[in-house]
């Protein structure tokens, strides 16, 4: 007796036995794959895992950071020493904890444009980002874990010496109130100016593919971008023209925190140039910096979807 077209349809999701030893462990969920991913991927942003060479810019970077913090530290330390008008004139300058980043770029872009294709290019230039999503792994998640990776690493990178510098300015006799209102809000910055380097330098590893490539993709695109805005805002601060001076700020990572940073905390801004914002600037600042995250993002999916297809 024929069988029916039912029985003889073939069963889906079988898994054949070929002789090879069969997995007996504790299969871990999505959030344990997401959660192991992470780390990985923090790991390799630090060069842990890696060969020596990779540790070498994480250090240089970390240790370039460090001695200006620590210079500062210094400063604030001698302050006792002063009188009460040279301490006036010193507290501005040491208080601008977001100055320290906007000041720190190249040292920074240059961290963030080794360590972003390490994470992406390499994937995508070999074709090993299929097997991500051969695991209950969604490209969503893999970007989001990738990214989140990132961001750490270089929000521990500049948190760390702006933490030494408050540290030893709560021990001075400058106003600790101020100065905690101050870091508290650079601590903000940072974590937003950490997000917007880390979705553009991915997004443009993403698009290059070759490591070498898209470091120097990188360093152009924030750096470029940055000098271009910082000449355009020196012209404009010349002819004392405000309105150009806070459209052409939107136009760079550093520059777009720094004045939603000083419209919040109203204090002194890295550069002269600079024109604090009022309310309504700042609120305008505020939906441009997360324009900076979002779209890189939304732009970064879809190029992994796109690569995936191929």
């Amino acid at each position: 007796m024929s069988q029916s077209p039912v029985e003889q349809r073939p069963r889906r999701g079988v898994i054949h036995d070929i002789g090879y030893r069969p997995f007996t462990g504790r299969r871990g969920s999505t959030g344990a794959i997401a959660w192991s991913l992470y780390l990985t991927s923090l790991k390799n942003v630090f060069g842990i895992g890696r060969t020596g060479k990779a540790k070498v810019v994480p250090i240089l970077v970390f240790t370039v950071l460090m001695v200006p913090a620590l210079v500062l530290a210094g400063i604030i330390v001698q302050l006792d020493r002063m009188s009460l008008s040279e301490q006036a004139d010193l507290f501005g300058p040491l208080s601008s904890y977001y100055g320290f980043p906007y000041w720190m770029q190249l040292p920074i872009t240059v961290f963030v444009a080794t360590q972003a294709p390490v994470l992406f290019a390499r994937d995508l230039r070999y074709r090993s980002i299929v097997l991500y999503f051969a695991r209950p792994l969604s490209r969503g998640m893999y970007v989001l874990m990738r990214l989140a990776a990132l961001a750490t690493a270089i929000y521990v990178l500049i948190l760390t010496p702006l933490a030494i510098w408050y540290g030893v300015a709560l021990t001075s006799s400058l106003d600790s109130g101020q100065h905690t209102k101050n870091f508290f809000t650079a601590v903000a910055g940072v974590f937003l100016l950490s997000l917007i380097l880390t979705t553009v330098s991915c997004l443009i590893s993403a698009l290059t593919t070759r490591a070498g490539l898209a470091v120097a993709a990188v360093i152009v695109v924030l750096m470029i971008s940055s000098g271009v805005v910082t000449a355009v805002l020196g012209v404009a601060y010349a002819g004392g023209n405000r309105e150009v001076t806070l459209v052409a700020a939107a136009f760079s990572p550093f520059t777009a925190v720094a004045e939603l940073v000083g419209g919040i905390s109203g204090q002194p801004m890295p550069i002269e140039p600079l024109v604090r914002p009022g309310t309504a600037g700042t609120i305008a600042y505020a939906g441009i910096c997360l324009a900076w995250i979002i779209v890189p993002a939304l732009a970064l999916v879809a190029r992994l979807r796109k690569a995936v297809q191929l």
